[in-house]
């Protein structure tokens, strides 16, 4: 009985076998179908969304580090020399042109999308398909750029490190000093010279009398329009006879130009700047008795402030300045001072006295202290470029001439010094704040340019050329026919 029965069991399995599984066979396989058209078709997707981000990663990889190269095509003996940071986009040649720039970023993006590394060579061929399909340099910042606003940034960056706001403020009091009693605008020369016109038009005859009237200190006047050099400096062989042709440099020339500062950096060209610019222009430049080596000029400062061909002309017009400076703090120191008042009075009131004529008496008095100014200021002048002191407003101590070897001057400057007040370079610093900021900085660019082209390779350097930033659009291209584009802007 149990052997029928398991002989049952056993056919009726095998008949639910025959029917049922290959039913079941064929909806596994239609589910399974279905299932792996979905996969695969979101596998390629994912794929090709890997390539595109792959590709847009390599993209701003690859233009990062080809902007970075560009950046460090900078200009090694500007940087030497001046610590300033600027690609000379002539690139040694005779031709400037940021086109030059352009053709640069696109051999470095080429050269790094190719893959032609030696050592990477054999594991990496541009799996993306990339090319490079045009390289455009839309916007630069150029250092002539906004009146050398450029170049200024940098050179305020450049000493915002070194110097501090208590040595700025220094200066900034100094100058306070020369504007509020007009040393920068009052001709005590022209002062003089008109008094002494007024005076002399009282020559002639009265009655039956002919007046003949002598004028107190006219030799020292005749010294200082004869050649002030001769008499301000001991020996004048020594001074440099080095000339330039100012024609050839940047400041006479129609400069190239880019579009102006960049957005991304902050500059307020301030007060505060402008001094540090200033001090700039001290460090980096030489100046009569701290000449720089290997300089085409110089008297460098002497040459931005004064902007003459030659070191003589440029010291001689500086020397001119500072007398007139001097002048009218000498004036200053004159008309306040009780006992040299009292002295002036009394000669004045003699010369008129001996003339008859006591109207006369101011016209001697301010003539004395014009002459007395001015003489005093040869001496001032004499000293600084001797090396030595003079204070911005003088007291009784600081005097070293008297009004009687002042009417006897023959042309010799007995020898005196003076340790105390503004050195020589404090003076030029002073002036330097007086001119116009682009003034200086376009004159601080030819001597840049004068010094740089006496460099190996540098023969054709020009400041306007160069820049310290830039941006570039890039498209590239890949195999497929897609195309991608990508801005950057890259600066010191």
């Amino acid at each position: 009985m149990n052997e029928v029965k398991g002989k049952a069991e056993k056919t009726a399995q095998e008949c639910f076998n025959r029917i049922l599984l290959p039913t079941t066979g064929g909806y596994l396989t239609v589910f399974l179908s279905l299932i792996l058209s979905i996969m695969i078709s979101l596998c390629l997707v994912l794929i090709l969304g890997a390539r595109e981000n792959l590709r847009r990663m390599q993209i701003e990889c690859i233009t990062d580090i080809c902007m970075n190269n560009i950046l460090a095509e900078y200009h090694r003996e500007l940087l030497e020399q001046y610590d300033l940071f600027f690609i000379d986009t002539s690139y040694g040649t005779s031709y400037a042109s940021y086109e030059q720039t352009a053709a640069h970023l696109e051999e470095y993006l080429t050269y790094n999308l190719g893959g032609e590394d030696i050592f990477l060579s054999s594991v990496y061929r541009n799996p993306t398909g990339l090319e490079v399909e045009s390289v455009q340099i839309t916007g630069v910042s150029a250092a002539c750029d906004d009146g050398g606003a450029v170049l200024r940034r940098q050179a305020a960056d450049v000493m915002s490190e070194r110097i501090g706001i208590t040595y700025l403020q220094q200066i900034a009091d100094w100058l306070e000093v020369v504007k509020e009693y007009e040393m920068d605008t009052r001709d005590i020369l022209a002062e003089q010279q008109a008094a002494v016109a007024e005076l002399e038009a009282w020559e002639g005859s009265f009655g039956e009398e002919t007046v003949d009237i002598e004028i107190p200190g006219e030799n020292v006047v005749s010294f200082w329009e004869a050649g002030m050099l001769n008499l301000l400096i001991l020996d004048t062989s020594s001074l440099s006879a080095a000339s330039v042709q100012p024609q050839e440099y940047v400041s006479h020339r129609n400069c190239l130009q880019g579009t102006g500062m960049q957005s991304a950096v902050t500059f307020d060209d301030n007060f505060w700047d402008q001094l540090l610019f200033q001090e700039y222009v001290m460090q980096y430049t030489g100046c009569y008795g701290a000449e720089k080596e290997n300089s085409c000029l110089k008297y460098q400062t002497e040459y931005i402030l004064a902007g003459k061909g030659s070191d003589v002309e440029n010291l001689q017009e500086i020397a001119y300045r500072l007398l007139a400076i001097r002048a009218v703090s000498n004036v200053l120191h004159l008309v306040t001072d009780k006992e040299k008042v009292k002295l002036i009075e009394t000669v004045a009131g003699t010369l008129s006295t001996v003339l008859l004529m006591p109207e006369l008496k101011i016209m001697f008095q301010t003539i004395l202290v014009l002459t007395w100014a001015l003489f005093e200021s040869m001496c001032d002048v004499a000293l600084l470029l001797a090396g030595y002191k003079v204070p911005l407003l003088k007291s009784a101590k600081d005097w070293h001439y008297s009004l009687e070897y002042m009417l006897g001057f023959d042309g010799n400057l007995d020898s005196v010094t003076q340790d105390e007040g503004l050195a020589y370079e404090d003076y030029l610093r002073i002036l330097l704040c007086l001119q116009d900021k682009e003034t200086t900085t376009f004159r601080l660019m030819d001597i840049m340019e004068m010094d740089i082209r006496q460099t190996d390779g540098n023969r054709y350097f020009r400041m306007d050329a160069c820049i310290d930033g830039l941006q570039a659009d890039i498209v590239f291209s890949s195999k497929d026919e897609k195309s991608y584009s990508i801005s950057r802007s890259y600066g010191y």
